[in-house]
C-alpha cells in the first residue's frame, strides 16, 4: 500500500534480489509525500534515504523532518502493486498536491 503511516509512496526504485527478481534489495531512489507537511520528496540517497537490511529503508522528510523506517515488504508490496495496475501509475493519478505521481521499477541484478 502507497500510505505508510508518515508517508505516501510515488515512485520507487531499486535493484532487485538476485535470488527473486521481484523483491527489492536496496534502493536506488524513493519519491513520496510527506503526510505532515505534505512536502513531495524526491529521495536517492542519505539523508532522505538510508537503505538497511533486506530492502528496509529509513525515510527522512527534507522540510520537517519527519522520520519512518518503512520494511523492505511494504517497499516490494508497492512495486508489484504499481506493476500489476493495482495502484494508478504515471498520469493516472495524482497526490493531493496535484503533481503527477510517477511509477514503480523493479531493477535487474548488477
Amino acid at each position: 500500500m502507497p500510505n505508510t503511516g508518515l508517508f505516501y509512496l510515488l515512485e520507487v526504485t531499486g535493484d532487485a534480489s538476485p535470488h527473486d527478481p521481484h523483491v527489492l534489495q536496496r534502493l536506488s531512489f524513493v519519491r513520496a509525500q510527506c503526510l505532515h507537511c505534505h512536502a513531495i520528496l524526491s529521495l536517492s540517497g542519505a539523508p532522505g534515504l538510508v537503505n538497511v537490511a533486506h530492502g528496509a529503508a529509513v525515510l527522512t522528510c527534507e522540510r520537517c523532518s519527519n522520520r519512518q523506517a518503512i520494511s523492505g515488504a511494504r517497499f516490494t508490496d508497492f512495486a508489484r502493486r504499481v506493476q500489476r495496475g493495482l495502484i494508478p501509475a504515471g498520469h493516472e493519478a495524482t497526490p493531493s498536491t496535484g503533481a503527477p505521481v510517477e511509477g514503480s521499477h523493479l531493477a535487474g541484478p548488477t
